[in-house]
């Protein structure tokens, strides 16, 4: 059994038939590293969960690219408001490293969610988790100062810095990748 249906059935316990139709709406799909998931422009019309690799979700600016979040293992991957919405993304999504992906499309979480409350429940508590992510990054980008935004991400996320190049880490941050150098020359002695 996939991992992210392990960790589903652990905290929302499924009956064997939403269980049942939870997996057959899954569909796999394998990414390749800089392969796009979601390209800025593009409706999302699926919301995923990374079984193994990583991604980045980043802005198109004119002069950089903005790095605005990570998505590992067990991590919801898509742009909530582009699904919702049913309109284009303002957002990209690329694969880091070569990722497994189990894929719903909005036609069959919709199906699911109706005839399934567990379901229905899930889907409220990923919507849920994501704007309060949402949230607290903004919180960390308005209130906190880079220094005290690198030790956060040091303490909560420290595989970040193993398994995603510094440039994107500095771009996330929002501090230059000279910066984020010194940084984690005097933190990571």
């Amino acid at each position: 059994m996939k991992r992210i249906f392990y960790n589903i059935q652990k905290i929302f316990p499924l009956t064997e038939d939403a269980f049942d139709a939870l997996m057959n709406s899954a569909r796999i799909t394998h990414f390749q590293k800089n392969e796009f998931f979601l390209t800025e422009g593009e409706v999302c019309t699926s919301i995923g969960f990374i079984e193994s690799g990583s991604m980045r979700l980043f802005y198109n600016s004119p002069d950089r690219e903005a790095c605005n979040d990570f998505f590992f293992e067990n991590s919801v991957v898509g742009s909530f408001a582009s699904f919702l919405s049913e309109t284009p993304s303002i957002v990209n999504i690329v694969a880091i490293e070569n990722c497994e992906v189990i894929q719903f499309s909005k036609q069959h979480i919709e199906q699911l969610t109706e005839q399934h409350p567990t379901l229905k429940q899930l889907s409220d508590f990923i919507v849920q988790e994501h704007f309060i992510r949402t949230e607290k990054r903004e919180e960390a980008l308005l209130k906190f100062s880079p220094e005290l935004r690198f030790k956060n991400l040091l303490e909560e996320h420290p595989k970040i810095f193993k398994r995603i190049p510094l440039h994107y880490v500095a771009s996330y941050l929002n501090i230059t990748p000279e910066t984020l150098s010194r940084y984690r020359a005097r933190f990571l002695v």
